[in-house]
C-alpha cells in the first residue's frame, strides 16, 4: 500500500472522527489544518517576492476559528446562536488595523512594507481563516426554534456538514474520474492544464445527486428533519456548492501557478499540502453555510 493511500485513509478517519465529535475537537483539528495552510500560503507569497506577516496571518486564523467555536459554549454561558457572525466584522477590523500598523513599523526589513506585503497578509487570513471557519459555524448550527440535542451524532449541524462535505468531495472525485476518462476540452489551461470541461460537468452532476440523496436521508432518519423537508432545494444547493468548490480549486491553482509551485507543500506524502487537500472547502463551506441559513432555515 503506497503512501498516498495510507495518508488518504488517515485524513479520512481523522475527518470522520472530528466531524462526528464536533465542538472544540472539530475546531482544533480543522483549525490546525488551516493554520498549516496559512504557513503554506506565506511560503507561496515569498516565492513571488512578497513579504506578508506570518504572525498576523497565523494569529488571525487562530482567532477566526476560536470565534467560530465560541457558540459551542452557548449552552453554558447563554450566547446567541449568531454570536460569531455578529462579531466577525469586528474581528476583521482588528486584523486589518493590526496588519497596517505592524507592517508600517516593521523593523525586520530595511525597506518599508509594500502594498503587496499588506495585501497578501490580509488575503492570507481572509482566504484561509475567515472563509473555512464557516464549516465550524455549520457544525454548530442549531435552528433557534428547536431544543438543542446533546447527542453529537444526532445534531442537525452534523447533517449539514456531512451533506456539504460529501457534496464537495463528490465534485472533486467525479471531476477527476470523468475528466481522466472522457476529458477532451480543457477548462482553463492557463491556470490548471489538466482540468477539463467534461470533468467539471461530471463533478457538477455528481454533486447535485449526492446533495439530494443526503438531504433525503437526513430528513428521513434524523430527529426534527434538519432540512425541514425542503427536498426541492437540495439539487440547487448541490449546484451552488459544487460551483463554489470548483472555483476554490481553480483559485488555489492560480496562486500556485503564479508562484511557480506544483503543490502548496509536500507535508502530506502523496497528497501535497494542506491547501491542496482543502482548497475546495475554502469556498464551498461558506456557500453551504449561508445557503442553509437563508434557504433551509430562513434565519438570516
Amino acid at each position: 500500500m503506497n503512501k498516498r493511500v495510507i495518508f488518504g485513509w488517515i485524513l479520512f478517519l481523522l475527518g470522520v472522527i472530528s466531524i462526528s465529535a464536533g465542538g472544540i475537537i472539530l475546531a482544533i483539528v480543522y483549525g490546525f489544518g488551516c493554520y498549516m495552510g496559512g504557513v503554506e500560503f506565506v511560503e507561496m507569497a515569498k516565492a513571488k517576492g512578497y513579504k506578508p506577516s506570518p504572525r498576523i496571518i497565523k494569529g488571525m486564523i487562530i482567532a477566526f476559528f476560536a470565534m467560530a467555536a465560541i457558540p459551542t459554549l452557548r449552552k453554558l454561558i447563554g450566547l446567541p446562536w449568531n454570536f460569531a457572525l455578529e462579531h466577525f466584522p469586528m474581528l476583521l477590523l482588528v486584523g486589518i488595523c493590526i496588519c497596517f500598523i505592524r507592517l508600517l513599523f516593521r523593523q525586520e526589513e530595511r525597506k518599508p512594507a509594500t502594498i503587496a506585503d499588506i495585501a497578501t497578509t490580509v488575503l492570507g487570513f481572509i482566504w484561509i481563516g475567515f472563509l473555512p471557519c464557516h464549516l465550524i459555524l455549520l457544525r454548530n448550527l442549531q435552528p433557534p426554534a428547536e431544543p438543542p440535542n446533546l447527542n453529537p451524532l444526532l445534531q442537525p449541524g452534523l447533517a449539514y456538514v456531512i451533506t456539504s462535505v460529501f457534496t464537495i468531495q463528490a465534485t472533486d472525485i467525479f471531476a477527476y474520474v470523468v475528466g481522466k476518462k472522457f476529458g477532451k476540452k480543457l477548462l482553463y489551461p492557463e491556470v490548471s492544464p489538466k482540468k477539463t470541461v467534461e470533468g467539471a460537468i461530471g463533478g457538477f452532476v455528481a454533486s447535485i445527486l449526492v446533495a439530494t440523496i443526503c438531504v433525503y436521508l437526513f430528513d428521513a432518519y434524523f430527529p426534527g428533519q434538519p432540512f425541514h423537508g425542503k427536498l426541492w432545494q437540495a439539487p440547487l444547493m448541490g449546484a451552488a456548492v459544487s460551483i463554489a468548490a470548483q472555483i476554490g480549486d481553480l483559485c488555489e491553482s492560480l496562486m500556485k501557478r503564479d508562484a511557480g509551485m506544483k503543490d502548496s507543500s509536500t507535508i502530506i506524502p502523496g497528497h501535497g499540502g494542506f491547501l491542496d487537500r482543502g482548497d475546495s472547502l475554502l469556498f464551498g463551506s461558506p456557500i453551504a453555510y449561508y445557503w442553509i441559513c437563508l434557504v433551509v432555515l430562513g434565519i438570516l
